[in-house]
């Protein structure tokens, strides 16, 4: 007997009623996956607080926390899945919009914190919570942003289901129609999109997640393929600068735990703070902050007695938006330990990640949180400071938006053999598929920023990643970096020098000369008298090697010895009449903190541009 011919009713869905935990899991990873597919698009839409191009890199961040949290679970309560999804996001939210949208999943996990499956009228009134917890999270919320979309999307389902709908499917598919009318309308309520002629990029990402899950709910598995982040698309110009609104320099972000944390009176305690884009997520023994602010370290200290502050990110923004620039084909990356001048590594483009250092319980970023003035004030009253290398993650968040700008990204590091910063360099970079690679510089301080400068040069000079890569490993052999240490026992604390070199030093009453050699710190000489007479001899030996170069050039740092630094450039150009060009910088942390205030460091090039 022949098969009837199928009617639209017979092939068209069943009334979708509600959803388990295990569907729920599934459209959130393709909503997840979906706004990670989109981020450069986002980045390069994003004007708005500021245009410094990391809306995409931030909600990717924020999307891979949730990936990676609930990508493993097993569980059948949807109330479950939120709140693991809360939690992940909150932990792993990065960015003005990644906070949002982590504070809009603590809404939807306390609003559905004992419910199994989810049905249309618990899920109307979970998004309508998790929109009103999104808006309260923001000091001075905007319209025209990702908080209107969130609004509209959730009036939108909170209609529908009073007009009588039940259906999942056609409720998620009309609210996110209502949602993307939401989008577009975002110009007409911010100037500063209308004048760039885009949308709102934390808006669109949240347009970008429900249409994942709509895909999701469409066609099923299919909708959780991997996205092959190797497979590039073609880009696209930047949009010109000129958009942004903040007045202030860092964006800055940091988590806070303690014991029954409220986000108002977390604000409150900042009070009298100038800043910005206050955003302040979830509650109880965490919460989430970001802020733009000029001083990241007065937000901090702040926050300090509330609890434990962790996590601690400031990113210059003012760097990135040169960065967006794609003023060359190849960006390059140093970390603090690299002494340079802000005047070099801005003038070159020169993207620094900051070392981190500590006293105690307290932790400072090197060169935001923590000047070197500072650093060595307290390490002459007796403190003893720590350093620790930054997190891989400090440099991936800033690959990932070197990458959407650049054809690649080289990062020059402190040596390996004094620091564990080119390993963790060297794992961010990994994911890139050699886009992005991480140079053992085998020195440290004015040698690394010599070394830095030169790569910087040839990105400018229209070479190549591979051609930056080979020049850079030739200059580096010629290169030295040397040091004259007033003080042995910082370094004998830190494990850096010998604990006998000490009492024969003071013995003696003699500087140390200390060099670099096969990446590793050794001391190499003694030299004796007054400060003035032991510097004079330390330049000469220095110098030495290189009288018959025919272009030098220098850079010197100190640990609080300014008047030496001018008095040791002053003997490098009596003893290098063909030293071309010279800089002074203050130490930071990396070498400060082992070399201890007075000492001088010396680096010297034996220079040719970069071909």
């Amino acid at each position: 007997m022949p098969t009837p011919p199928q009617t639209e009713s017979d092939t068209s869905p069943a009334p979708l009623a509600a959803v388990s935990g295990w569907a729920l899991r599934r459209a959130l990873l393709a909503g997840a996956h979906k706004v990670r597919a989109a981020r450069e698009h986002l980045n390069r839409i994003n004007v708005f607080p500021v245009a410094d191009g990391d809306t995409g890199t931030n909600l990717a961040f924020t999307m891979e926390a949730l990936i990676a949290g609930i990508g493993p679970l097993r569980v059948a309560d949807s109330g479950a899945v939120l709140a693991v999804a809360a939690q992940v996001t909150l932990d792993g939210a990065r960015g003005n919009s990644g906070a949002i949208v982590a504070q809009f999943f603590h809404g939807l996990a306390e609003a559905c914190r004992h419910q199994a499956d989810l049905g249309a009228e618990a899920l109307a009134r979970a998004v309508r919570h998790a929109a009103a917890q999104a808006r309260a999270a923001i000091a001075e919320p905007r319209e025209g942003t990702v908080l209107s979309v969130i609004t509209d999307y959730a009036e939108s389902l909170q209609l529908l289901v009073d007009r009588g709908d039940r259906d999942l499917r056609t409720l998620l598919s009309e609210s996110l129609t209502a949602a993307k009318k939401s989008l577009a309308h975002t110009p007409d309520q911010l100037a500063v999109l209308r004048r760039a002629g885009v949308v709102d990029a934390g808006a669109q990402g949240f347009v970008d997640f429900l249409e994942g899950i709509d895909d999701y709910i469409v066609n099923g598995r299919h909708a959780l393929a991997q996205v092959d982040h190797s497979d590039r698309q073609e880009r696209q110009a930047p949009l010109p600068e000129g958009h942004a609104e903040s007045a202030y320099r860092y964006c800055t972000e940091c988590v806070l735990e303690g014991a029954d944390l409220e986000p108002g009176a977390v604000r409150n305690a900042l009070q009298g703070i100038a800043l910005d884009s206050l955003v302040v997520v979830g509650g109880g023994n965490k919460v989430r902050l970001h802020a733009h602010l000029n001083q990241p370290g007065e937000l901090f200290d702040a926050l300090m007695p509330m609890g434990r502050v962790e996590a601690r990110k400031a990113d210059d923004m003012r760097a990135q938006q040169r960065a967006r620039q794609r003023l060359t084909k190849v960006a390059i990356v140093t970390d603090s330990a690299a002494d340079l001048p802000e005047s070099e590594y801005q003038r070159l483009g020169i993207l620094v990640v900051p070392v981190r250092v500590g006293f105690g319980d307290e932790d400072y970023l090197d060169m935001i949180t923590m000047r070197p003035s500072e650093l060595y004030a307290r390490m002459r009253n007796g403190e003893t400071p720590r350093t620790s290398q930054p997190p891989a993650i400090d440099f991936r968040r800033q690959f990932e938006l070197l990458d959407d700008h650049h054809d690649g990204v080289v990062s020059i590091n402190i040596s390996s053999k004094l620091s564990g910063t080119w390993q963790a360099a060297n794992l961010a970079a990994q994911p890139f598929d050699g886009r992005i690679v991480a140079l053992d510089s085998l020195t440290v301080s004015s040698g690394q920023a010599l070394l830095t400068m030169y790569a910087a040069e040839a990105a400018q000079r229209g070479l190549d990643q591979a051609g930056i890569i080979t020049t850079v490993k030739q200059i580096q052999q010629r290169t030295r970096t040397y040091a004259l240490i007033e003080d042995l026992s910082y370094g004998a604390c830190g494990g850096r020098m010998p604990q006998w070199t000490v009492p024969v030093a003071r013995a003696l009453r003699a500087r140390i000369r200390i060099e670099t050699k096969g990446g590793k710190i050794k001391p190499v000489g003694l030299h004796f008298g007054t400060s003035e007479s032991a510097l004079v001899k330390f330049v000469r030996r220095v110098a030495r090697p290189w009288q018959d170069a025919v272009t030098v050039r220098a850079m010197i740092s100190h640990c609080d010895a300014a008047d030496d630094a001018e008095r040791c450039l002053q003997l490098l150009r009596e003893q290098l009449p063909k030293l071309s060009a010279a800089w002074i910088a203050e130490c930071g942390p990396a070498i400060g903190t082992h070399a201890g205030p007075g000492t001088v460091v010396v680096a010297l090039q034996s220079w040719v541009a970069p071909r």
